[in-house]
């Protein structure tokens, strides 16, 4: 799963490169669970690219699962 989240950031940084050019920011968007098993290392990735000075890193915790009675403490 690390991965594919690693290629999914790395071709949205591919993608960006028209924006990078005139020094613009990327904005990444990540929409997490403290529930989803996939999350820890994703929030871990998103860490890492907000240190970069060219990305707008925000997380946005979602409660999607709550309804099954796993309640999301954030």
């Amino acid at each position: 799963m690390r991965h594919l989240l690693r290629t999914a950031a790395l071709m949205t940084t591919c993608f960006a490169a028209p924006a990078l050019a005139d020094m613009s920011p990327v904005v990444v968007e990540l929409y997490t669970s403290q529930g989803c098993s996939s999350c820890p290392p994703a929030d871990e990735m998103l860490t890492e690219l907000a240190a970069r000075d060219d990305v707008i890193a925000l997380a946005l915790h979602v409660d999607y699962w709550d309804y099954i009675g796993w309640v999301d403490e954030f």
